[in-house]
């Protein structure tokens, strides 16, 4: 212990045994992991793609809290992540959504992030072309 920052020699020199050291600092670390979990969940719950900013960009930033809740060892399987980024998407999205739904093969997120590109893209032209 000598070895120790003055702050953490307070914290562990209280304890009694090495035991109720590594029962406490156990709780603690246990406690926040779960706290962090909780978190993850609810960002991803929550998360909602909007008209304003371009949806494949939303769907990444999507991918990085499913990518943080896979580090904390909670899985999330792929046809559910595929179905989960459908139903997000915004309302302008309706008919492209109800099209994926109906089908009937099942998708990779990666074959998804890809037909939302061609989707984005003839949007594009079709904004375009109307001009």
């Amino acid at each position: 212990m000598n070895g120790l920052l003055d702050a953490l020699y307070e914290v562990c020199s209280v304890k009694k045994t090495t035991k109720e050291l590594w029962i406490s600092l156990d709780h603690k670390y246990k406690a926040e992991d779960a706290g962090t979990k909780k978190f993850l969940v609810a960002k991803f719950l929550n998360f909602a793609l909007v008209d304003s900013k371009l949806v494949v960009n939303q769907v990444q930033k999507l991918q990085l809290t499913i990518y943080r809740i896979f580090v904390e060892r909670m899985i999330i399987s792929e046809s559910f992540q595929v179905a989960a980024i459908i139903e997000k998407l915004p309302p302008i999205w309706n008919d492209f959504k109800n099209c994926l739904k109906h089908k009937r093969k099942e998708m990779s997120v990666e074959d998804l992030i890809i037909r939302l590109r061609i989707e984005k893209d003839n949007r594009g032209m079709e904004k375009g072309s109307t001009k």
